[in-house]
C-alpha cells in the first residue's frame, strides 16, 4: 500500500487518533510516534499517544517530549471513537498483550520491518526504507502536511538511530535526502549526536569496558559475543550496555556482533548486529521470538549463555557464514 492511501485514512478532519509503538521503544520507535501524533495535531485531530509500558518513555528518550506533551498508558477511555496509528511495531504482541484494536480502529499500521506480517486494517510496510520515520516524512507529504523543526527533530533521532548513524547497509539515497530536508527544516546534527550518543554515565561506561574485556571471539573472530551478568552491572555502577553490540561490530573481520544481558534469573536479553549483509540477524532472533532488522536485532531467552551462543552459530551457518 502507497503512503496516499494512508493518508486518505487520516485526513478527514476532525478525527480522534491513537498513536502507539512498539515496547522497549528505540529512537526510531519513539520519534516517529511523536512526529506522527505532531502532524496529526496540526492536521486539527484529537490525539493521544499511548505506550505499553508507559506512562512516559525511557529516561534516554523523554527529552523528545515537550512540555504539556504525555504518553499515557493503561484503559483509552473513548478508544471506541478512535483510530488506531502504530509506528515502526512489526507485530500486533509488540503494541500490547491485548488485542490492540482495544486501543482504537481501524488500525494503520506504519512499519519498515521486512518481515511484518501486515497485521493492521491498513498498513504502509516497506522492509527497503532506512527507517520508519522515513516513512512517516511519506505519509506526511501525502497529506500535504509541512515538516517543522518541532516535527523534523524526532524524525532525525529515529533516522539516525536506526541507520546506524548512517552506517548500515539499509541506508539508501532517500535516507540521506530525508536527512537533507530535516537539517533545513532546524535540526542540528550535532546537538542530536551529543543528546543521543554523550552524556553517557559513567558506570555505563565502565560497563561497557567489562563487557569488551571479556568479548569472546567464536568461528574464527566472524562472531563476537560479550556476556554481562547482574554482577557485572552491580560491579560496575551501570545498566545500559546498547552500545556494546556497535563496538564489538566494528572489530576486523567479524559478521556478527551480540552482546547476552542477564536480565533477571534464567532470563537474558540479547542484543545482536551484523556487519555487512553476509548475515540476517533478524532471521536468528525470529527464532526466539525477536525480530529486528538485517543489521540490527534482539530477543529475550531462557536459554542459559552458552545455548544462546550455540543458537547464533547455527543460525549463521544456516546462511553460509
Amino acid at each position: 500500500m502507497h503512503a496516499q492511501a494512508v493518508a486518505r485514512a487520516l485526513a478527514p478532519p476532525p478525527r480522534r487518533f491513537t498513536v502507539t509503538t512498539h515496547r522497549k521503544p528505540d529512537g526510531d520507535a519513539a520519534g516517529s510516534m511523536i512526529a506522527m501524533a505532531r502532524i496529526l495535531q496540526g492536521l486539527g485531530h484529537d490525539v493521544r499517544m499511548w505506550h505499553v509500558e508507559g506512562p512516559g518513555l525511557p529516561p534516554d528518550l523523554a527529552w523528545l517530549l515537550e512540555d504539556g506533551e504525555e504518553v499515557m498508558s493503561g484503559p483509552v477511555p473513548d478508544a471506541a471513537e478512535r483510530a488506531l496509528v502504530s509506528v515502526d511495531a512489526a507485530t500486533s504482541h509488540r503494541v500490547s498483550d491485548d488485542d490492540p484494536a482495544t486501543l482504537g480502529t481501524p488500525i494503520i499500521n506504519i512499519d519498515h520491518h521486512h518481515d511484518d506480517p501486515a497485521w493492521g486494517d491498513i498498513n504502509l510496510i516497506d522492509g527497503s526504507a532506512s527507517s520508519t520515520a522515513e516513512l512517516v516524512v511519506r505519509v506526511a507529504d501525502a497529506l500535504g502536511a509541512p515538516i517543522d523543526a518541532r516535527i523534523a527533530l524526532p524524525l532525525y533521532v529515529g533516522l539516525v538511530t536506526d541507520t546506524g548513524r548512517f552506517s548500515y547497509s539499509s541506508t539508501g539515497p532517500e535516507a540521506h535526502r530525508v536527512a537533507a530536508r530535516l537539517v533545513d527544516a532546524g535540526v542540528d546534527p550535532g546537538e542530536v549526536y551529543r543528546r543521543v550518543y554523550e552524556g553517557i554515565p559513567l558506570g555505563d561506561l565502565r560497563l561497557a569496558g567489562r563487557a569488551i574485556a571479556g568479548a569472546r571471539s567464536e568461528l574464527g573472530g566472524r562472531l563476537v559475543v560479550a556476556v554481562i551478568t547482574r554482577a557485572d552491572m552491580e560491579a560496575s555502577g551501570g545498566s545500559d550496555s546498547d552500545g556494546v553490540a556497535e563496538a564489538l561490530r566494528s572489530a576486523r573481520g567479524v559478521l556478527v556482533s551480540a552482546v547476552i544481558r542477564e536480565v533477571a534469573d534464567g532470563e537474558w536479553r540479547v542484543a545482536a548486529r551484523a556487519s555487512g549483509d553476509a548475515v540476517d540477524v533478524s532471521a536468528i532472533a525470529a527464532a526466539e521470538g525477536g525480530g529486528g532488522h538485517r543489521a540490527a536485532a534482539g530477543f529475550t531467552s531462557h536459554r542459559s549463555p552458552d545455548q544462546i551462543i550455540d543458537l547464533i552459530r547455527a543460525g549463521m551457518a544456516a546462511q553460509g557464514a
